[in-house]
This record gives structure tokens, C-alpha cells and sequence, in this order.
């Protein structure tokens, strides 16, 4: 089958929103937190939207890459194939066009009943979201209803206010690493009800993380 003609099949309602987003400022550890916290596995599979090359290795792991979206897809293709895990990232050009070509062929790849859930990473989000109100996109589409065919999102990005309120309202996970102004903390502050002082004191590594339901954050510090 060319994967052109693919499309996410096997909807499953069963499995359980997984999403989270990653929002931190320069030397917060967001980008750490992706490869170290524990949310991805070395035998996960999992894609990397990675337009500066910040994943060389995951969980210890290689990750391989392309600059091609044909031989990106045909990579993927044939790891879903299997039942194994795999590590594949695509470093393209940073504009909208090229990251939403990207979720258009992640997508073709969803399938709620396959052994493996596809994990998508995507770093600098901010750098190719064209509004903060609803995200309508295919990107949109992996959040809100990707979940039913398999697919957990990692939205990474330094500033939250130049986020979608989609990418926050669709990511039941959060991870809140020390914050690059006021306004971040402050709408960090709402998403994950801890005081707003307490945000803003964060440190590089430090952070809270906000699990579905209210109340439920922990803090840490991200360790070697």
C-alpha cells in the first residue's frame, strides 16, 4: 500500500488521552525532560518533529533522521509495520507548511488497536503556531481526536502564551519548567493551579508536573 493512500484506521475509545505539553524558557530542561522525565520509552515508538536537531538519542536509543519527507514516511511505514520500537525524526525547514506536511503523513499512521502507541514529538511549537485561539489544523486533529488511533503528543515549546489554547486544553499532562516572563507563570499559574510565586521561582531543571484531575502536580528536579 503507498503510504499516500494511507489513513488512521481501528478508532479505539478505550485508550486514554496521553497528550502533554512541555513549556519552559531557555535552560528550563524542557528538551531533557522529553528524553529523561519517563514519558517515552526506549521500545516506544516514537517521531520527532526536529527542524534544529535536538534529538540525537532518546531513552538510550539512536534516533535516525530525515531530510526528506518520502524517505521519513517510508521510514515510518515500515517501522509500523512491526512490533518493535523505533526512533525516527524529520529536520525540514521551520515554516507552517512544512510542520503541518508532517503531521498529514504522522497521521496516515494512527491505528487504535496497534500493539505500539505512536509517540509524536514536536520541539519549538511556538515557531510554527499561526494563532493562540483554536487550533483547526491536522495538528489540531492529532490532538483532540488522535488519542481514539493511538497517538500521544508532546507539544515542547518555550513561551505558553504563544501557544493554542487547543494545544493546552487537549494535553491533560503538563510539564512547567521555570517560566521566560510573568505572563507565562501567570498562565501557568491557571493551568496548573500552583501559586504563582512558586512558578516564577523556579530554577533551570526544576519543575511541576500536573497530572489529570485537580490537584494532582508534583515538583522536581530533573537529575543524571
Amino acid at each position: 500500500m503507498e503510504v499516500k493512500s494511507m489513513k488512521p484506521i481501528n478508532a479505539n475509545n478505550e485508550l486514554k488521552a496521553l497528550h502533554c505539553v512541555y513549556c519552559g524558557g531557555t535552560g528550563s530542561g524542557k528538551t531533557s525532560a522529553v528524553k529523561k522525565f519517563g514519558n517515552i520509552a526506549a521500545t516506544d515508538q516514537v517521531v520527532f518533529w526536529d527542524p534544529h536537531i535536538d534529538y540525537e538519542e532518546i531513552q538510550g536509543r539512536k534516533v535516525r533522521r530525515y531530510t526528506s519527507f518520502s524517505k521519513f514516511a517510508a521510514a515510518v511505514a515500515a517501522g509500523r509495520k512491526t512490533r518493535q520500537g523505533f526512533k525516527i525524526a524529520l529536520t525540514v525547514p521551520e515554516n507552517r507548511k512544512n510542520f503541518l506536511t508532517f503531521c498529514e503523513i504522522v497521521k496516515r499512521f494512527g491505528n487504535g488497536k496497534h500493539a505500539k502507541l505512536l509517540h509524536v514529538v514536536i520541539e519549538e511549537l511556538p515557531q510554527v503556531t499561526e494563532s493562540v485561539a483554536k487550533e483547526k489544523s491536522v495538528y489540531g486533529w492529532l490532538l483532540s481526536v488522535g488519542r481514539k488511533f493511538g497517538f500521544v503528543v508532546h507539544s515542547v515549546g518555550q513561551r505558553v502564551t504563544e501557544m493554542s489554547k487547543t494545544t493546552l486544553s487537549q494535553s491533560p499532562y503538563k510539564w512547567v519548567g521555570m517560566q521566560p516572563s510573568a505572563a507565562d507563570a501567570d498562565r501557568m499559574n491557571k493551568e496548573i493551579e500552583v501559586p504563582i510565586n512558586e512558578i516564577k521561582a523556579l530554577q533551570p531543571l526544576e519543575y511541576f508536573y500536573k497530572s489529570p484531575g485537580i490537584g494532582n502536580v508534583k515538583s522536581g528536579k530533573l537529575r543524571w
